[in-house]
């Protein structure tokens, strides 16, 4: 008797588990895996979307080709890392800095606050022609200003030295908050305690910044930090809008190329090789980090 009531509690358990949780795995399963997959599975293949052939599998050829074809790839890669570096190390220190200075009580705190947040909630297709406008080279805004402080004009976009910069200057600007927020919240979390503690034993603020403030955030860091590397890496939308990867490629990021070669030149299984890539780089610098982060608490 008592072994068919767990049999029943059992089903009846497993019935409800399905219950909750078959409707998320199959979206789930039809939405992210699925699509993993295919572009996994179309990696392997030669498919032009342009013409009626059909898919032929070619093995690792797609990857080979992709380093090896007039090394776009290649110059992709180093644009990105260039594009990266610029981007997350100005946007993590600026927005760490403004979460200190906006860290504090008041109507004015909390206006700055809503205001500094703007540039994160605009379209980022928007926001990239609006930039367009202000890096224009004859009534753009910057140009302008230069102009009436004596200082020389500058080709923000059709310079290949400087492109990939004024490109990292929006990225900047855009972002820059949502790091900020994210460090907000995590120096709401931290109690008082700690800096009564330590004003009373002598440590200045300098001191308690970097014993007791970023300590305490590095979990918060740490996120902020691997979502910025997943944003530089993809970013898309900002290239395609006001350099389509010129001048002389200066501004191809490495997402730029894949799309090149899916949707420009048709060759699918090329570009879904080159998702693979990007895939691949993301897991491996995020693990990097992670395991940075924990051998220095280890030691």
């Amino acid at each position: 008797m008592k072994i068919k009531m767990f049999q029943s509690y059992k089903k009846d358990s497993m019935l409800s588990w399905l219950a909750f949780v078959g409707p998320a795995m199959a979206i789930i399963s039809v939405f992210v895996l699925y699509p993993i997959i295919s572009v996994f599975i179309l990696s392997f293949q030669k498919f032009n979307m342009a013409s009626a052939a059909k898919k032929i599998f070619v093995g690792f050829q797609n990857y080979k080709n992709m380093f090896s074809q007039t090394g776009d790839f290649l110059n992709s890669l180093k644009v990105t890392l260039i594009y990266t570096l610029v981007g997350v190390t100005s946007t993590m220190i600026l927005g760490v800095g403004l979460a200190l200075l906006l860290n504090s009580q008041g109507v004015i705190i909390r206006i700055l606050r809503g205001i500094s947040l703007i540039p994160y909630l605009i379209c980022g297709v928007a926001l990239a022609f609006a930039w367009v406008l202000l890096y224009n080279t004859s009534f753009g805004l910057l140009n302008i200003i230069f102009e009436a402080v004596h200082i020389p004009q500058v080709d923000w976009l059709g310079s290949s030295r400087v492109a990939i910069y004024s490109l990292a200057i929006i990225e900047t600007w855009q972002f820059t908050p949502f790091v900020m927020i994210l460090t907000l919240a995590g120096l709401q979390g931290i109690t008082a305690d700690y800096y009564e503690a330590a004003a009373i034993d002598g440590a200045g603020k300098v001191r308690m910044l970097f014993n007791i403030t970023l300590p305490l955030l590095k979990n918060v860091l740490l996120s902020v930090l691997i979502l910025r590397l997943i944003d530089c890496i993809k970013a898309f939308e900002k290239v395609r809008i006001l350099t389509m990867g010129g001048p002389m490629n200066s501004t191809d990021l490495i997402s730029h190329n894949v799309y090149k070669a899916a949707f420009l030149r048709s060759e699918m299984g090329l570009g879904a090789a080159g998702a693979v890539i990007i895939t691949l780089i993301i897991a491996a610098l995020s693990f990097i980090v992670m395991k940075t982060v924990d051998n220095k608490d280890a030691v």
